[in-house]
């Protein structure tokens, strides 16, 4: 704490003075006001929300996605923009359904196509949603960034369009489609939830084009943060905890493990060939789509309404079982040799074996 107060007291009068003025201090000085009442929670409550309010998320035919689009429409009664990779999908059907369950008057859940791979279908979207907000009494509430796409396999065995699709979808597709969308948002003073992960925190072996991704995310969401808030606009990182058992993101790992293999040189194959034919076998039980389940976590969905509706949303939520957290505190406090042995643990993931002498 003590440490805390020398470093205000630095910033107010140890930094550079240079050419600032009387109001640029006063100015300062009210952002600093800003910040400790923030800090200490000074003035904190939960925005009222019902069918005017509009919460648009991303990834909703399985999953996390689909679940929060569920939860916002029927626990909130919001009016919500569920967009899905594909209309024809089992969730996105489920999620069409919901307008005509228990007599609805009106249409509140919209089902929308969107490809963040695809500018046009980013164009397209925005288009929708301001002719949707034009001359009407609707909110833009909040955007969910929360598509994403994964591949298991060490960063050698993984394809350069493999990695690219990591790196295209769950970064630069996030970013294209919040810049298309940020003058709405800011003319609503909207905000951003954007959904990373664990990876994010702390890498992983097998997911290191993910957890770039991921980490490449977490710090655009902070820097964003930082950027909206002058603008009266939040913007808040979400880490979930693994879903990855629950939805469809690595529902294709099998496909992709025989495109790495076809790509093998012959000393790849001699060098990892039983290792990697381990490894895949052992994630065989991710591939397959699945039917999308309705998310049962009321810690989860908890900490999800306070992001979504609390006048001073945290910068972070991370929700995790204690396994995690036990875990994510050894990493914080381990040297380096210790923390990878810990991660491999923690994955629990078949590790190749030497059969050179």
């Amino acid at each position: 704490m003590i440490s805390f107060w020398v470093c205000i007291l630095f910033v107010l009068f140890g930094g550079p003075r240079f050419s600032r003025s009387r109001t640029s201090d006063m100015a300062s000085c009210r952002q600093l006001w800003r910040a400790l009442k923030r800090t200490l929670g000074l003035g904190r409550s939960q925005l009222s929300v019902g069918e005017r309010q509009v919460v648009l998320v991303t990834g909703c035919d399985s999953g996390l996605g689909h679940s929060l689009a569920v939860y916002c429409h029927q626990a909130l009664n919001m009016t919500v923009i569920s967009c899905c990779h594909n209309l024809q999908s089992q969730g996105a059907q489920l999620l069409q359904q919901l307008n005509t369950e228990n007599g609805a008057r009106q249409q509140r859940m919209l089902t929308w196509q969107l490809d963040l791979l695809q500018p046009e279908s980013i164009e397209q979207l925005q288009a929708r949603l301001q002719q949707l907000l034009h001359n009407s009494d609707y909110q833009l509430m909040a955007l969910v960034n929360n598509a994403g796409v994964m591949c298991f396999g060490e960063f050698e065995w993984q394809l350069p369009s493999q990695i690219e699709l990591q790196i295209n979808c769950n970064l630069l597709g996030t970013m294209r489609l919040t810049r298309q969308l940020l003058p709405l948002l800011r003319q609503h003073r909207g905000r951003i939830i954007n959904v990373t992960s664990h990876c994010g925190l702390h890498a992983l072996p097998a997911l290191s084009p993910y957890a770039a991704s991921k980490a490449a995310l977490r710090g655009w969401t902070d820097a964003l943060r930082i950027e909206l808030q002058q603008y009266g606009m939040e913007v808040v990182n979400f880490i979930p905890g693994s879903f990855v058992m629950d939805s469809n993101i690595a529902a294709r790992q099998q496909q992709h493990a025989q495109q790495m293999l076809e790509a093998f040189s012959e000393e790849q194959l001699s060098y990892y060939g039983t290792y990697f034919t381990k490894f895949n076998e052992y994630l065989s039980m991710l591939s397959g789509f699945k039917a999308p389940n309705k998310l049962r976590d009321n810690e989860l969905l908890s900490k999800f309404k306070d992001a979504l509706t609390n006048t001073q949303p945290a910068a972070i939520y991370i929700h995790e079982p204690w396994r995690y957290r036990i875990y994510r505190w050894l990493f914080s406090i381990c040297p380096t040799p210790l923390t990878d042995w810990l991660v491999v643990r923690f994955c629990a993931m078949p590790t190749y074996e030497s059969t050179r002498r």
